[in-house]
């Protein structure tokens, strides 16, 4: 019988450090379900997606342990192939929220059984320009938290810092000049806070089910929270977006393709991590771009792969 082969890529440093420890039941378990199995635990940032684009073409599935900023890494350098395999994914950081919104849980031996139970769907990734992304593109207020916190301090309070992180720069939150086109439809402003998203959860915070988020749809979530001039207006897009409700300082839509442009560099952050500063990038939902291993049951699938 011939057997599968499987790369599987870890982050030592992701979260509380603990996935090392569980290493040989890991790959126990996946070596007795048939795969040959290449162990690469990641030296320095950013080395994911260059394992990730130089081996994982030639593996039947890709697993990656590690926080959102590793999987989209992950994601970003599939995206590069012509061959791409079956993507795993075992959650290891402070948030998750890619792998909370595909029902993927942060225990790492039940993690590790739905990808022994092998149940590949086919789903969206994001296109930003050049780069890609797995859940989130976004700017502006407190987006730059995850990556601006230091890791001991995350490894320490866990989603606590990023919170203790948010606070203490609220006061100097700016606004941005931005123009975006949503599938043809131009919406302009001073806008304190984009998001861009694929997922259930963004930074750790679950989206209602009234938005009908699908990971599959082919359509992004867009959320754009324009600049409030007042402590009230402050309450007020906060109690919008607990509801969902479009008012003046808030615009909910759902789209394929935006354009945004802005007269001054605005940072973007991907998948959580600092993904350039721009003045101008087209965005786009890839539909069923990639094949990740996810809960056999999954009611946000929508469509089946290929339709």
């Amino acid at each position: 019988m011939s057997k599968r082969k499987m790369l599987l890529v870890f982050n030592p440093r992701s979260g509380m450090q603990n996935f090392p420890g569980y290493l040989f039941e890991v790959v126990n378990k996946f070596t007795s379900t048939g795969f040959i199995i290449t162990v690469y635990p990641t030296q320095a940032p950013g080395e994911v997606g260059k394992i990730v684009a130089d081996f994982a073409g030639e593996h039947d599935c890709l697993v990656c342990s590690g926080g959102d900023g590793t999987i989209g890494e992950a994601i970003d350098a599939l995206m590069s192939l012509k061959k791409r395999p079956a993507f795993g994914i075992i959650p290891s950081g402070t948030i998750n929220d890619f792998a909370s919104s595909l029902g993927i849980p942060k225990d790492i031996g039940a993690a590790s059984d739905i990808i022994a139970s092998a149940s590949p769907k086919a789903l969206d990734v994001g296109r930003f320009d050049k780069k890609h992304f797995s859940y989130v593109a976004a700017f502006g207020m407190f987006t730059d938290v995850p990556y601006a916190t230091p890791q001991n301090a995350k490894n320490l309070f866990g989603k606590l810092a990023y919170f203790l992180e948010g606070v203490k720069r609220f006061g100097s939150a700016e606004s941005f000049r931005c123009e975006f086109v949503l599938d043809g439809e131009a919406i302009a402003g001073d806008f304190a806070l984009g998001i861009i998203g694929n997922a259930r959860s963004i930074a750790g915070i679950k989206l209602p089910v009234e938005m009908g988020v699908r990971m599959d749809d082919g359509l992004f979530e867009v959320i754009l929270v324009r600049k409030a001039r007042s402590l009230k207006e402050h309450q007020e897009i906060i109690s919008a977006l607990l509801t969902q409700e479009e008012t003046e300082l808030l615009t909910i839509r759902k789209a394929k393709k935006i354009r945004f442009g802005s007269a001054r560099p605005v940072a973007w952050t991907l998948d959580g991590d600092f993904g350039g500063e721009y003045t101008a990038a087209n965005i786009e939902n890839l539909r069923h771009a990639l094949e990740v291993i996810v809960p056999a049951k999954t009611e946000w699938i929508t469509h089946p792969p290929g339709t």
